[in-house]
Protein backbone atom coordinates (compact mmCIF):
# COMPACT_ATOMS: atom_id res chain seq x y z
CA UNK A 1 0.00 0.00 0.00
CA UNK A 2 2.86 2.41 0.79
CA UNK A 3 4.40 1.79 -2.63
CA UNK A 4 1.12 2.61 -4.37
CA UNK A 5 0.73 5.86 -2.44
CA UNK A 6 4.37 6.80 -3.12
CA UNK A 7 3.90 6.17 -6.85
CA UNK A 8 0.68 8.21 -6.87
CA UNK A 9 2.48 11.04 -5.08
CA UNK A 10 5.32 11.02 -7.63
CA UNK A 11 2.90 11.11 -10.55
CA UNK A 12 0.81 13.91 -9.04
CA UNK A 13 3.92 15.93 -8.19
CA UNK A 14 5.23 15.60 -11.75
CA UNK A 15 1.84 16.53 -13.21
CA UNK A 16 1.57 19.57 -10.94
CA UNK A 17 5.01 20.84 -11.98
CA UNK A 18 4.18 20.37 -15.67
CA UNK A 19 0.91 22.27 -15.33
CA UNK A 20 2.22 24.99 -13.01
CA UNK A 21 5.28 25.78 -15.16
CA UNK A 22 3.42 25.47 -18.46
CA UNK A 23 6.24 23.47 -19.98
CA UNK A 24 6.28 20.21 -21.89
CA UNK A 25 8.18 17.25 -20.48
CA UNK A 26 11.69 16.91 -21.86
CA UNK A 27 13.14 13.42 -21.46
CA UNK A 28 16.66 13.75 -20.00
CA UNK A 29 17.84 10.77 -22.06
CA UNK A 30 19.44 7.44 -21.34
CA UNK A 31 22.80 9.00 -20.49
CA UNK A 32 21.40 11.55 -18.00
CA UNK A 33 23.33 10.27 -14.98
CA UNK A 34 26.47 9.75 -17.05
CA UNK A 35 26.41 13.41 -18.03
CA UNK A 36 25.80 14.47 -14.42
CA UNK A 37 28.76 12.57 -12.96
CA UNK A 38 30.96 10.91 -15.62
CA UNK A 39 33.59 9.78 -13.09
CA UNK A 40 31.06 7.92 -10.96
CA UNK A 41 29.43 6.39 -14.03
CA UNK A 42 32.81 5.20 -15.25
CA UNK A 43 33.74 3.55 -11.92
CA UNK A 44 30.31 2.05 -11.16
CA UNK A 45 29.92 -1.43 -12.65
CA UNK A 46 27.03 -1.68 -15.09
CA UNK A 47 24.41 -4.42 -15.13
CA UNK A 48 25.06 -5.10 -18.79
CA UNK A 49 28.43 -6.47 -19.88
CA UNK A 50 28.06 -4.78 -23.28
CA UNK A 51 27.35 -1.31 -21.90
CA UNK A 52 29.90 1.35 -22.68
CA UNK A 53 30.42 4.56 -20.78
CA UNK A 54 31.24 7.75 -22.60
CA UNK A 55 32.87 10.56 -20.64
CA UNK A 56 32.13 13.16 -23.30
CA UNK A 57 28.79 14.92 -22.86
CA UNK A 58 26.25 14.33 -25.58
CA UNK A 59 24.50 17.31 -27.16
CA UNK A 60 21.06 18.02 -25.80
CA UNK A 61 18.16 17.88 -28.24
CA UNK A 62 16.41 21.20 -28.93
CA UNK A 63 13.64 21.99 -26.47
CA UNK A 64 10.14 22.38 -27.93
CA UNK A 65 8.57 25.74 -27.34
CA UNK A 66 5.93 25.78 -24.61
CA UNK A 67 2.41 26.71 -25.69
CA UNK A 68 1.40 30.21 -24.67
CA UNK A 69 -2.28 29.42 -24.16
CA UNK A 70 -4.16 26.45 -22.80
CA UNK A 71 -7.59 25.37 -23.91
CA UNK A 72 -9.51 23.50 -21.24
CA UNK A 73 -12.58 21.58 -22.07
Amino acid sequence: MKAIVATEHSILTAAWHLLADGECYADPGADHFTRLDPVKAKTTPSKSSTASVSTSPSPRPPQPEAPTTFVLG
